[in-house]
């Protein structure tokens, strides 16, 4: 990407700041996140461990200081331990990491495999329309937690099984979106006057037609990322409450998961997680939105001739 480039792109960014409320709040929200999850990727206050695991010799030992069980917050410990004595605040900080990565995954892989499916159905003979619109029709009817069900009880339990079956939830309704978007797409007069002129449609498609389709699905995996971060939070809460080992992973859905027996008696244990659950959630939101209300009329009403 050229300087002249950049600075287009930039003076975008910094527009959108400006012009959308919206925007801002949920960039602001979204970056925020994704410092924390670097800090906790960096330095965490405490061990992630409690202390019924690691033994007092060696966390003295490591120069860590040793965390009681249901301390409730305090200075100390800003968001309180669990039953086992491990300080919430760094667990939430690393499973700001495991949140946005596999939110980040799911995304890309979905819309990555959702435009390759909407191409080739889109600008294809009609057997191979139908055969990928009937797939792609079979999988969105499924919801995400049946699918998710199945995946664990094949391969067993483990995050694999959770973001396969969202990418497989996710990427048809990304194929049914770019499909829709070809078929709008190949009849305008442009597509046609490559047609005429013997361009192969190899060239078309990556030429004229992924450039056109691109950025709106790229706008709507946004605008589709808090809900992919709710839904693998939710699969996740249902494995934290039925799996034991589940309570070594940080993630946010599963240590609200394990935090329900304590609800009444030792509620911070499921509330921060949350809470940070769905500020993100609402960040992403925002910030999809935002930027859909700005690009939307660019995007969607104003197809270009790439050269």
């Amino acid at each position: 990407m050229s300087g002249s480039k950049v600075k287009i792109v930039l003076r975008g960014f910094l527009s959108l700041l400006k012009t959308s409320r919206k925007f801002s709040i949920g960039f602001t929200i979204v970056a925020i996140m994704v410092i924390l999850s670097i800090i906790g990727l960096v330095k965490t206050p405490y061990h992630l461990e409690g202390w019924g695991i690691v033994t007092e010799e060696a966390i003295k030992r490591q120069g860590l200081a040793p965390c009681l069980p249901f301390n409730c917050p305090s200075i100390n410990h800003i968001f309180g331990t669990d039953d086992m004595g491990r300080d919430l605040l760094s667990r939430i900080l690393v499973g700001a990491h495991l949140a946005l990565i596999q939110t980040v995954t799911v995304v890309i892989i979905s819309i990555t495999l959702g435009i390759l499916m909407g191409v080739a159905a889109g600008y294809s003979n009609t057997f191979i329309e139908k055969i990928s619109t009937y797939i792609v029709e079979l999988f969105i009817i499924i919801p995400s937690m049946v699918l998710a069900a199945a995946f664990i009880t094949i391969i067993g339990r483990g995050m694999q099984s959770v973001l396969m079956a969202l990418i497989l939830t996710w990427s048809p309704w990304y194929g049914r979106l770019t499909y829709i978007l070809v078929r709008q797409i190949r009849e305008l007069d442009f597509i046609k006057i490559c047609e005429a002129m013997g361009f192969s449609k190899t060239y078309i498609v990556f030429k004229h037609i992924l450039p056109n389709v691109a950025p709106i699905i790229f706008v709507e995996g946004i605008t589709d990322s808090s809900s992919v971060l709710i839904e693998i939070a939710s699969i996740n809460f249902l494995i934290g409450v039925a799996s034991l080992t589940s309570i070594d992973l940080p993630d946010w859905g599963m240590i609200v998961g394990y935090g329900i027996r304590y609800v009444r008696t030792f509620w911070w244990i499921s509330f921060f997680p949350g809470l940070f659950i769905a500020l993100t959630a609402f960040g992403l939101m925002l910030l999809g939105d935002g930027l859909s209300e700005t690009s939307s009329p660019w995007l969607k009403r104003r197809w270009r001739l790439w050269f």
